[in-house]
This record gives structure tokens, sequence and C-alpha cells, in this order.
């Protein structure tokens, strides 16, 4: 949804992943340009200080003995989202959004890398779409169910991704900017079913 978001509202680039970006960054180096090569190493960096906010995030809250890290990470995401949803469109400002998007893809693709002990993607596609080609490929061959499984499970993954894109869009149509705070409403009461969830866990673990 946030690639959407950010190819119609924001400019016509994608925020999610940096492969993009580092390709037109190798061209405008190449062709000399080095003024808009700003353009693009702003939202490199912001990614790169996505992860290493979550790998922050992470040690201080293990150092203190404190569980459930995602919970932390989601309530920073949805409060960059909610900023960039109050930045108004234009040439100059749309490259702070997309630097926001950049930063809280960053902390989502670190901070929710396993689905059910499976490792996946949760802001590319190229990565889940081999998986499921691969343990597609495996069930054919071995016969096993839970190759079957995980093929199914990763090709459901890529749907969701597509769905994502075609909701995205289609919101940003009449939506415009404030599309964004589609997915921080859903990063909301995910973040409520996660602090429901934990207290149920830890309340269980007293009582045990």
């Amino acid at each position: 949804m946030l690639d959407a978001y950010t190819y119609y509202t924001r400019g016509g680039v994608f925020a999610n992943a940096q492969t993009g970006n580092i390709i037109k960054l190798g061209l405008r180096i190449a062709e000399g340009d080095f003024h808009a090569c700003i353009r693009y190493l702003i939202p490199i960096a912001a990614f790169i200080a996505g992860m290493f906010c979550v790998l922050l995030v992470e040690h201080i809250l293990t150092m203190k003995k404190i569980r459930y890290i995602r919970r932390s990470v989601i309530a920073l995401e949805i409060t960059g989202l909610v900023i960039c949803g109050m930045i108004p469109a234009h040439e100059s400002t749309d490259i702070i959004a997309n630097s926001i998007i950049s930063f809280v893809c960053a902390m989502q693709m670190e901070a929710f890398r396993a689905f059910e002990g499976q490792a996946y993607a949760t802001t590319v596609s190229t990565g889940n779409l081999r998986k499921a080609v691969e343990y597609l490929f495996r069930s054919c061959v071995s016969k096993k169910a839970e190759d079957r499984s995980s093929a199914f499970r990763y090709l459901i993954i890529v749907s969701a991704f597509v769905g994502g894109v075609i909701a995205g869009a289609l919101f940003s149509f009449t939506m415009n900017i404030r599309t964004v705070l589609i997915p921080a409403g859903i990063l909301f009461f995910l973040l409520g079913y996660l602090t429901i969830r934990y207290r149920q866990i830890i309340r269980q673990e007293k009582q045990a």
C-alpha cells in the first residue's frame, strides 16, 4: 500500500525498498549530476536510520529484559505515518515524506522477519515469490504436505502484497496524501491486539 501511496501522491517514487534509489544514484553519478544524487541519498539514509533505530530499540529493551519489542516498533511506525499524512504534497516536501516512509519500512522489515517460523519480507515481494516457487517445486518432487503448506503461505503473502498495492492506488485516487492514515489505523488496531494478547500471556505465565 505504501509504495502505491508514494507513487501516486509523492512524486512517482517507490519508498519501500532502496534498490531503485541505489540504481538511480549510480546513474546520476555516472551522468555527473551530483546535485540530483541528494534526492536519492536522503531516502537511502532514512532507510539505514530506520534499521539502526530498530536494532537500537531491540538492544535497549533486551538489556532491560523487556519483552515484546514489536509493540514499540509499531508505535514508532504509527507516529511516522501520521506525521507523513500531515505533510503537504509538494516537490520540496515530498522527499521528506518519502524519507519517513523509507524509515518506517526499514523498521517494519527489520522487526518482522518471520511468519510461523519461516523467513519472509513485509515490504518487498521478490524474496517471497522466490520462496513460493521454491516450495512449490519441492512439493511437486517430495509430495510433502508441509512443502505445499509453505508454498501456499508464501503465495498468500505475495497476493496480500498485490492486494495492498491495489488498495493503496484506489485510496490514493480519492484520499490523496491522507491515504497513509489507513495503514496507520491498521497498525493501531494491531498494536491494540498485540497489547491484549501479551497481557494474556503474562497473566498465564504468572498463574503457571
